[in-house]
């Protein structure tokens, strides 16, 4: 177990490190010199990966939640994990925010400038509330006090207002249709609850068979409970789909031609879960080690397909459509402006494309250093804590 928390240790460093060299460089000329964003695309990789952090990172806290408020006591050690790679993820969001920033200075607006109004700063709330009750949670557990359980419960309620809050931060942007569905912040929630398990049920098969982390009834309920969490996912993004379909507006028109247009990344989200489900389904009663971790890595992979969709189909899917006067007929949509001023250059445009530019795919290995390494760290601590207590209770003063 040491030896493989080395490892992830200093690949986690090694992530960091060329993380912050890819956000210096960015720094030095500017965060859309820097990216493939335009002013129309306004978020980018981070903000995918911020959503895509938050997301395993509450989904963590919530099943590490589940397992202590139900006394599962088999799944404490995996519960125990799941808390510290739930903060270390979130911590890990956090990083991706303060790159997305562009000037460090910036943060300084996030407190001093604070919004109550904004959806933004309701994220920041919720964010700082599941810090602060995650971290207590953690001493609790590694003291192994009796509020624990307690804690775990308090950690968890605000990982579910964290995901909640995250949700209505894109649904209530009414001028991105793709956004403004009252689905958002339930799926948000269903996102979070596949993440989670996801994430736990890959870090249980790549434990040593039979030790504390890799129980086969914890293999079994992890397999359970995230193919049914995919299984509502997948539903209520159907759902959604369906009711875009079925508007027949020219709004809804722009945003299914813009998923189209990303057919092949909006086909990775459905099915790589999909087939990850179907996998753990088959395979959730056997002791099939390797089809249950697959099964995980399919579903990861589509949820950061999901994140990724979460940009494409709001930034090119125009909003505002031109109207003859006097009527109700709709003849097209309006153009923005691109902020592109030069004679050989477009002025206006319905969308954009996006690609992220190397040095931003660079700067978003930082994120996950951070998880990574943290991770690492946070473990560290608490078993530093709780030997501390151990010593203090055999040698009392």
């Amino acid at each position: 177990m040491e030896r493989t928390a080395r490892i992830v240790g200093i690949a986690g460093g090694a992530l960091l490190v060329l993380g912050a060299i890819g956000w210096a460089l960015q720094l030095t000329g500017g965060l859309l010199s820097g990216s493939g964003m335009t002013n129309i695309f306004l978020w980018g990789l981070m903000i995918a990966l911020f959503a895509f952090m938050v997301g395993f990172g509450a989904g963590s806290q919530i099943i590490a939640s589940v397992i202590y408020v139900t006394e599962k006591e088999e799944l404490y050690p995996l519960a125990r994990v799941g808390a510290a790679v739930g903060l270390a993820c979130v911590a890990a969001a956090g990083a991706a925010i303060l790159a997305d920033l562009g000037a460090v200075r910036n943060v300084m607006w996030m407190l001093t400038g604070l919004n109550l109004a904004s959806p933004l700063a309701w994220d920041m709330i919720a964010l700082t509330a599941f810090i602060v009750a995650s971290v207590i949670q953690l001493v609790m557990i590694a003291r192994k006090s009796g509020s624990a359980r307690v804690w775990a419960g308090i950690a968890g309620a605000c990982a579910v207002a964290l995901q909640i809050v995250e949700g209505l931060l894109f649904s209530l942007q009414s001028a991105h249709a793709w956004w403004a569905t009252p689905i958002m912040p339930v799926d948000f929630l269903a996102v979070a609850l596949v993440s989670g398990s996801a994430l736990l049920l890959l870090i249980a098969c790549c434990a040593k068979p039979g030790s504390a982390l890799a129980p086969e009834r914890g293999l079994r309920w992890l397999s359970w409970f995230c193919a049914i969490a995919v299984a509502v996912h997948l539903a209520l993004a159907l759902a959604d789909l369906c009711l875009v379909a079925l508007e027949n507006t020219p709004v809804s028109g722009g945003v299914l031609s813009a998923i189209g247009s990303q057919l092949p990344l909006y086909l990775c989200e459905l099915a790589l879960p999909a087939a990850g489900m179907i996998i753990l389904f088959a395979c959730a009663k056997s002791e099939k080690t390797a089809s249950k971790l697959a099964a995980a890595v399919l579903v990861i992979i589509g949820i950061f397909a999901h994140r990724l969709m979460l940009l494409y189909p709001a930034y090119n899917a125009p909003s505002l459509y031109l109207t003859l006067s006097g009527t109700d007929a709709v003849t097209g949509p309006y153009p923005i402006s691109t902020g592109r001023y030069l004679d050989w250059d477009a002025t206006f445009a319905l969308g954009t494309a996006y690609l992220p530019a190397p040095v931003e795919c660079l700067a978003a290995l930082l994120p996950f250093g951070v998880a990574l390494l943290g991770s690492v760290v946070i473990l560290w601590a608490m078993e530093r804590l709780g030997q501390d207590r151990e010593r203090t209770a055999a040698h009392p003063a």
